[in-house]
């Protein structure tokens, strides 16, 4: 089951990271209309420094996707191992 959340896990993280990215990058941006209450906030999402902000955001769930399959592989690994010494033992 812990194998089964950490993939999924991972999928949200990469999916997520790789759509702020490439939003960001090419500065399509969608807002949600809550946010448009306040047009000072919403409006520092679309200059280069609020864009930089939500790219560095999508480069932080990239690393964090980067780091859940390093654990996810190591655990599936651990497990395999384990097994293939039991059926030698």
């Amino acid at each position: 089951m812990t194998t089964l959340l950490r993939g999924l896990r991972f999928f949200y993280l990469l999916w997520g990271s790789l759509l702020l990215g490439t939003l960001a990058v090419n500065n399509r941006i969608q807002l949600p209309e809550a946010l448009w209450r306040w047009t000072w906030l919403a409006r520092f999402f679309y200059t280069p420094l609020g864009r930089g902000l939500v790219l560095g955001v999508a480069v932080a769930m990239c690393a964090a996707a980067l780091m859940d399959v390093w654990e996810l592989v190591d655990q599936v690994l651990t497990r395999f191992f384990h097994e293939t010494e039991r059926e030698h033992h």
